[in-house]
């Protein structure tokens, strides 16, 4: 893979949820079920693969600076569930907001600090096994040999 660096993997996946989410956002109101479904589809991302990577692998090089960041997942995850589960277009803008803010911060704030962070790497490529739909999301071709 041509990403060697979990940070540069991070910055990557921000790039694609951007993306994603524009996508989503720019469909609303003349297709609503597709904007849903990719909506839905990049939240899944987001908590069940982009935010436990963080959680597990990144904040722990930044210490207690990246605990806010860390305690914003479970807000991320509750209230993209709740806003796409009641398909409230409203809440669903909110929600695509309050992601995109809290990955711009991340950039801003936490990324700058320059740290090791190569080692984990292989680790979160075999992570990436569990997650089976990374390819499709992101487009990126994972090679796990």
């Amino acid at each position: 893979m041509w990403i060697k660096d979990p940070i540069d993997l991070i910055y990557f996946e921000h790039c694609v949820l951007r993306v994603r989410y524009s996508i989503g956002l720019s469909l609303l109101n003349d297709d609503e079920k597709n904007a849903i479904n990719v909506i839905m589809t990049t939240h899944d991302f987001v908590v069940n693969w982009h935010a436990k990577i963080e959680d597990k692998y990144i904040f722990p090089l930044f210490g207690e600076k990246a605990k806010p960041y860390s305690n914003d997942h479970l807000l991320i995850e509750r209230y993209g569930n709740s806003a796409i589960q009641q398909r409230n277009v409203e809440w669903i803008k909110r929600y695509v907001k309050i992601v995109l803010d809290h990955n711009l911060n991340e950039e801003r704030n936490i990324f700058i600090d320059k740290v090791q962070a190569k080692d984990i790497m292989n680790a979160i490529l075999k992570e990436m096994r569990n997650y089976p739909s990374y390819e499709e999301i992101t487009g990126l071709k994972i090679d796990f040999e």
